[in-house]
């Protein structure tokens, strides 16, 4: 596999301490923007997943999008954990 070369910018002490603790600042460049694009992908299957049911249910309304980050906040609030779902 062929790897570009590329140079990045960032403050001196930082690199200074990320050498010193032995990092791989390539590597760890990598990953973050590995980890960036896979987010983005998600983001836009997400929104494309969003305007078929807008599509196919037309959009939420005020009501609905108040109820859905009120239950959001409350499983954020708990940790995600033992959540009730109603049938």
């Amino acid at each position: 596999m062929r790897m570009a070369r590329v140079n990045i910018t960032m403050h001196d002490d930082l690199y200074r301490q990320a050498r010193r603790a032995g990092l791989n600042v390539s590597q760890l460049a990598q990953g973050a923007v590995t980890a960036q694009l896979e987010k983005l992908a998600k983001l836009a299957e997400l929104d494309s997943y969003l305007s078929e049911l807008d599509a196919q249910f037309g959009p939420t309304s005020d009501a609905e999008r108040v109820d859905a980050k009120a239950w959001a906040d409350r499983l954020l609030q708990s940790g995600g954990t033992k959540t009730k779902r109603s049938a």
